[in-house]
Parts: structure tokens; sequence; C-alpha cells
């Protein structure tokens, strides 16, 4: 019979991503991870009929404590690969945390491998503390429910859940043809992509922030957790690098928060400060997976504000600011090929009033965080900022300049931009490493870019050249973005 086959199928396919998500756990790999939360999202969708079923990840990053919600059904799902009890009752916490009982009636806790034989209802009900009505034995589900949902399921039903499962496991449901899996005629390359690996502590140290701090902050959102350190500390006359982040009440940071004269000794509880393993924080939960890099994104901020590289919080770009406000260039030796000069800030004046700035431009870059198997690596994005007057502000024609310099760009000159950034900050490691003034709170250092290799060949020659600029009709253009 025809509902036979389509039970049988579906019975391999849910078998088939169970053993996945398992391999990729075993390996290190948690891209499947996320993928899983919209093939989830689909087969919920069908098979329980919940048709306002939506990521949440997908509107908001990392939304705290749940995955996927149906507001209309008032369900709510968290799709993990981890099947402890820890982690069922870190969901509950974050979900009771942040008022999710009030919206959601249900919560189902979605194993992506295989649950536990049993779980504590005792462990549960000491979380939800009658706030929320959770069973241990009915709302933590793994493959067995869908496959009695399958089993219960209409055909045409079953048969769009089936679907939606063959489109994450297999792609488009038609064989390869012989040409797909022929090997390459030309001899492969090797790639360089814009990452560099990142070495930082095997510890990080984890305090409660002081009573007093907490009082003060009061109702206040917790993304205003710095806005609240930055007012008390001023107040105080005091300073903290800023290599810290908050979670949860508590100060984490690479910096020993257990020696007596730590830099943030006056916001912490005496005798809370704890060492834990970095590894094994930042692979706890997706949350603590971000609450990490925001850490390495601070960390890398206190670092390099004192290569005199500035945070701006507008772009989320590092920004090159001159060595002494009073220059008017910015020139760095580096190693590449060959030794060379770079240029990462100038300023232009004005050419019929030389006392008058006309335009300052700075090399900047954004950077971005990943774990690839049990390395990190920093993505670095090079771009331009421009800014006038002395406090180097974003200057109004931005936009427009960036866009001027983008259409100029060949990809090797982009990539020139990225090797010489990664080769500053292996220039700056060394300096931090072997000179009696480098600095002793540098958590964060930076390995090679990342190659790889077995890459197809590609025929460049073939790719359309960039256009010729007319220099009549670009002359001021030229003189401002000369590269």
């Amino acid at each position: 019979m025809k509902i036979l086959d389509l039970q049988n199928e579906f019975r391999e396919l849910i078998a088939q991503l169970r053993h996945e998500i398992e391999a990729a756990s075993a390996m290190g790999q948690f891209d499947a991870h996320k993928v899983s939360e919209n093939l989830m999202c689909g087969l919920l969708h069908e098979l329980c009929g919940w048709s306002d079923l939506r990521n949440l990840n997908r509107e908001q990053a990392n939304f705290p404590g749940i995955d996927l919600a149906d507001d209309t059904h008032r369900v709510a799902v968290q799709v993990t690969a981890t099947a402890d009890i820890g982690k069922v009752k870190y969901t509950l916490e974050q979900f009771l945390s942040h008022d999710l009982h009030q919206r959601y009636d249900q919560l189902i806790v979605y194993v992506l491998t295989a649950k536990q034989g049993s779980y504590s209802q005792a462990a549960v009900d000491a979380v939800c503390n009658g706030k929320h009505k959770f069973s241990a034995s009915e709302d933590i589900w793994d493959y067995k429910e869908l496959c009695t949902l399958a089993a219960d399921a209409e055909p045409h039903k079953l048969q769009a859940a089936l679907n939606h499962l063959k489109a994450y496991l297999r792609g488009v449901p038609v064989g390869l043809a012989d040409d797909d899996i022929d090997p390459p005629l030309t001899p492969s390359e090797s790639l360089t992509g814009n990452l560099v690996e990142l070495y930082f502590p095997s510890s990080l140290y984890i305090a409660r922030l002081s009573e007093d701090l907490v009082e003060r902050h009061g109702k206040r959102r917790p993304g205003l957790w710095r806005t609240t350190i930055r007012e008390f500390n001023y107040e105080n006359e005091l300073a903290v690098p800023s290599a810290y982040v908050i979670h949860s009440g508590n100060l984490v940071t690479f910096f020993d928060l257990t020696e007596r004269d730590n830099p943030y000794k006056h916001l912490i509880e005496p005798g809370t400060a704890e060492e834990h393993s970095t590894a094994d924080y930042c692979t706890i939960d997706d949350d603590h997976d971000r609450v990490f890099k925001s850490l390495l994104r601070f960390s890398l901020q206190h670092r390099l504000f004192k290569e005199r590289v500035r945070w701006e919080n507008e772009i989320g770009e590092f920004v090159f600011l001159p060595l002494e406000d009073g220059l008017n260039q910015r020139e760095v030796v580096w190693q590449g090929e060959k030794k060379a000069k770079r240029n990462v800030f100038s300023r232009q004046f004005n050419k019929k009033d030389p006392s008058k700035v006309f335009l300052q431009k700075h090399l900047s870059f954004a950077a971005d965080f990943l774990r690839l198997d049990d390395h990190w690596f920093m993505a670095i994005t090079p771009s331009w900022f421009f800014s006038y007057g002395m406090e180097f502000k974003q200057s109004g024609y931005s936009h427009d300049h960036l866009s001027w310099i983008k259409r100029q760009e060949n990809n090797q000159q982009v990539m020139n931009h990225f090797r010489f950034i990664a080769a500053w900050l292996c220039k700056i490691d060394d300096e931090d490493l072997f000179s009696e003034g480098g600095s002793s709170d540098s958590f964060l250092s930076f390995g090679s870019p990342l190659t790889l290799n077995g890459a197809p060949s590609l025929e460049e020659s073939g790719w359309r050249p960039l256009p010729t600029i007319n220099e009549e009709d670009s002359v001021q253009p030229r003189r401002m973005f000369s590269l």
C-alpha cells in the first residue's frame, strides 16, 4: 500500500537524520544543528498541524530559550542535540526568565539524537516552581515521537513531511548523473579564505556582579549593562578594560578574577570568582556560544585600542586611526611577498584652502568569529571608513565614497587588504611576545590565513575586467581614493 511505503521511507530518513547529527556532534561540527531548526519547523508544521510555526532565530539571532514557536497554538519548541537533564533545566530557566510561559502554554524540548530513558520530574518541577507545567515524560521528544505522528498522519500530510525531509537530507530529489562525479580534467588549486586562526587562553573566569551594581541596574534591559557599569565607574573615577561580557548576572572575562588586584574587583561579589574551561563553556549551547563570541570581540576591541584601532559600533568595524591626532597620515611597514608600506590613514586637504581638511580616509575591517571542528577562526572583511573632525566622526558622505571605491577595487586588491591586516595582526603578536613593552593582557593571538587545498581550478582570464575610468571625468575621485 502507498501509505506503508511512505511510512517506511519516513522511518529510514528520520533514522538517517539522527545518525548524521550524532556523527556531526562527535566531530565537533555544529552547522547541521542550525540547519535542523528549519528542518524540524517544517516537519512539525506538517505532522502536528502547527500552521503558524516559525523559526525565531531567523527573526532574532539566538532567540533566548526556544527556537521555534506557534503563537496561534501557543506552543514553543527548543531543538537541541544535548539529551541530558541539564539542558532541559537550562531551557526551562531561560523560558521562564524571559516570561515566555506567559505567551506559550506548551514547551517541547526536541532532542535531535535520542533522549534519555527517563528524566527526573522532581528536578523539572524545582525549576518551574509552579510557573509552568512541564512533563518530563511527555514534553521531551525525539525521533520516536515523530515516527508515532507519522504513523497517524494522513497520506498527503506525510508526503509533505517527506518532501521537506528529503529537501534537507538529499537536496533536490533526483539522482546524480555520471557527469556530476567525473574527476576534473585540470589540476586543483589552493584557495585562501578570509580566515585567520585564532588562539586564546584555555581558561576564562566568571563571577557574580555585586549587589550594589545589580540594584543600580534595576529593570534596565540586559543589553544596557555596559552603560550601567560605565556610569558607575565614572561616578567612582574608575575605569576597566573592555574585555568582558555580562551574562545572567555574571561577569565573564579572560582576566583572572581570583586575583586580588584584578581590574574588575569593584564590580563583583568577593569570593564568587570561578575558573572555567574555555572549550567547555563555549560548547554548552548556542547561548553560551554567542556570549563567548561577544567576549572575543570585546577582547579584540581591548587589544586593538592600544594600537590606535578604534571600534565603531554604528558600522560594526575596527578603524585605523593616526598614531597621534595631529598626524596627517599613518603608514605601516609589512611583509607580504616583499616588504612594503601601506597607508592606513590619510588626511586630505581642500585644494583652494589648504587649512581646511577635505576628507579623512581610514582602512577598516569587520571581524566575525566561528568554530570549525575544534579550531577557532576570525573572519576579516576589509573596508574603508571616512570621517571628519579631530574626533573622527563618520562623514555624511561615507556611503557615496565607499560605494565609489568598492566599484573600483577588484578581488586581488581586496585580498591584498586582507593579507595586510592578517600580517599586521601577527606583527603586533610578535611585539607582545618579544618586546619588553609588549602588552601583558593581550589574550588573543593570531595565526596564518586559512588555505584550502584541492579546489577546482578556474580559468580567470575570461572573467570580466573592471571598466576603464575616463581620467577627465574622474580626476577628483582618483586623487581622493588613490590606492
